[in-house]
C-alpha cells in the first residue's frame, strides 16, 4: 500500500510540473504573440529633434515706409526618426520655414525626398539666409520684442517642415509638420560658435485613419 501510494504522489507531482511547463510555454507564446502585432499593426509616429543651430546674422532695420526689414543668416540640424519595429517610412519632399515673433520670414528652402528604414534615424541639414527681407506682417509689437531678445542676447526662432510621409504597406500619404523651437545666440562667423542645447521638436500628422 506505500508503495501505491508512493507511487500516486509521484504523478500529482509530474503532472503539476507539466501543468507549470506548459503554461510558461503559453505565456512566452502570448507575449511574442503580442510584441508581434504591436509590430506589425501599430504604426508609432515619428519622432524629431533640433540637434544643432546655428545664427550669424540676425538684425532687424525699419525701410522707410515703416516696414521692418530683416537680414538673416540660419543653420538649424534636426533628426527625425521612425521609432517603428518592421515599417520603414517614406518622405516627400519637405517645404522648410523659419518665423520670428510668430511672423514667417523664411519659406523658400526644401528638403528632398528620402526613405527611413525601421528603427532608423534620419539627419536633414537647412541652411536660409536674406538681406533688408521686407516682413509686412510683423506687428507693432514686433520691434520691441526683437530688441529685447537682442539684449537679452537669445532670440525664439521656430524652425518647420512640413510635407507628406508613407508609411510601408499602405497606400495613403499622410501630411505631416515638424516644428522645432529654437533658442540661438547671435554669433560671429569667423568666431568658434556657442554650445546649442539639443530641443525636442513637435510631430503634428493628419489623425485619419492609415496615419
Amino acid at each position: 500500500m506505500g508503495f501505491w501510494q508512493r507511487d500516486c504522489c509521484n504523478c500529482d507531482s509530474c503532472s503539476w510540473t507539466t501543468v507549470a511547463i506548459w503554461a510558461a510555454v503559453a505565456a512566452v507564446i502570448a507575449a511574442v504573440l503580442t510584441v508581434l502585432i504591436i509590430a506589425f499593426a501599430v504604426f508609432k509616429p515619428p519622432t524629431a529633434t533640433a540637434d544643432d543651430a546655428l545664427l550669424t546674422r540676425f538684425s532687424l532695420s525699419a525701410a522707410a515706409n515703416s516696414t521692418q526689414l530683416l537680414s538673416y543668416n540660419v543653420t538649424v540640424t534636426m533628426s527625425l526618426r521612425n521609432p517603428n519595429m518592421y515599417r520603414s517610412i517614406s518622405y516627400g519632399a519637405m517645404a522648410a520655414a523659419f518665423s520670428f515673433n510668430g511672423t514667417r520670414f523664411e519659406d523658400d528652402a526644401t528638403v528632398q525626398p528620402f526613405d527611413q528604414g525601421a528603427k532608423k534615424t534620419t539627419t536633414v541639414r537647412v541652411t536660409v539666409g536674406g538681406v533688408a527681407k521686407a516682413l509686412p506682417m510683423l506687428s507693432a509689437a514686433g520691434p520691441a520684442e526683437f530688441a529685447r531678445e537682442k539684449e537679452a542676447g537669445q532670440f525664439q526662432v521656430e524652425a518647420r517642415l512640413d510635407g507628406v510621409m508613407q508609411y510601408k504597406g499602405r497606400g495613403k500619404k499622410c501630411p505631416v509638420a515638424v516644428i522645432c523651437p529654437l533658442l540661438l545666440q547671435l554669433v560671429d562667423p569667423d568666431v568658434a560658435a556657442t554650445a546649442f542645447e539639443r530641443t525636442k521638436c513637435t510631430i503634428l500628422r493628419a489623425k485619419t485613419s492609415g496615419c
